[in-house]
């Protein structure tokens, strides 16, 4: 953990903007890649669980038990005491783990392996991703977002590793520049910044600070285009199912998430 940006003090401060109106746009985010049949019912597996929005939101959309695990203990402590306002009709285990430790073994087999925009930042994404994969049963579905490979990511890297090693002063500066040249890039084309931040809430029940925050210092940072990560979980025995990818640009001001949900097609031995 110290290569690793800490995203868990950042989490600690987001729950406390976390309302019904986020929850639900956490719910919406979900289900945009898995259907609500195959959420009720399920045994749900949550990789990265930061916030624990998304275990929470998973809950309420019906999945039958939740297992949330995350590296970081400060994320840990956010997911818990967010999900501290869950049902507590269904068994929920969280774990202070790394994917890198995480077996069927261990963990046993999940109907759906959810991690959005967290493998990319192990220091090994293509092994994280293979050990995710893993805890699919046979049928099961995984649900990834992973940064999609853009022109820009070899400075994105750069700047990421600056960022987790520098000082609170330091990295407000940062946070200052980098908001004074997004907003400059939304006026630029006829975008409102006050709108902007005011309908973020939107994006999966996301906060725009806090996000700010855990871009530019999401390190270790990986990236990859979309038919390298349908060819990877392919040879896994998985089928792409659906997708949504990300405009092509430059990504100077910012790479972003491609969401996909794969179905586990390997058979069980």
């Amino acid at each position: 953990m110290s290569t690793h940006f800490g995203f868990g003090d950042n989490w600690k401060d987001y729950i406390h903007h976390v309302d019904a109106d986020i929850v639900a746009e956490a719910e919406a985010g979900i289900l945009e890649m898995v259907d609500i049949g195959t959420l009720q019912g399920a045994r749900f597996l949550d990789i990265g669980s930061g916030s624990g929005i998304h275990s929470l939101a998973a809950l309420q959309l019906g999945v039958r038990e939740l297992v949330a695990m995350d590296i970081d203990p400060a994320s840990v402590e956010a997911t818990s005491t967010l999900l501290a306002r869950a049902p507590k009709d269904r068994p929920v285990d969280i774990r202070e783990m790394s994917i890198f430790d995480a077996t069927p073994e261990n963990m046993g087999l999940f109907d759906v392996v959810y991690s959005w925009g967290v493998l990319h930042h192990t220091g090994a994404m293509w092994q994280a991703v293979e050990q995710a994969a893993k805890l699919v049963k046979p049928g099961g579905t995984l649900a990834l977002a992973l940064y999609q490979k853009r022109a820009a990511c070899g400075l994105w890297t750069v700047e990421k590793r600056f960022y987790t090693r520098s000082g609170p002063r330091v990295r407000g500066l940062i946070r200052k520049l980098y908001k004074a040249a997004f907003f400059a890039g939304l006026l630029a084309t006829g975008r409102s910044p006050a709108r902007y931040v005011r309908e973020y809430r939107t994006r999966r029940g996301m906060n725009f600070d806090n996000d700010i925050h855990d871009w530019l210092g999401g390190y270790p940072y990986e990236s990859a285009t979309c038919d390298e990560t349908r060819d990877r979980l392919t040879a896994m025995g998985f089928t792409l199912v659906k997708s949504k990818r990300l405009k092509p640009t430059l990504g100077i001001l910012g790479t972003g998430c491609a969401e996909y949900t794969f179905v586990n097609h390997v058979r069980a031995a």
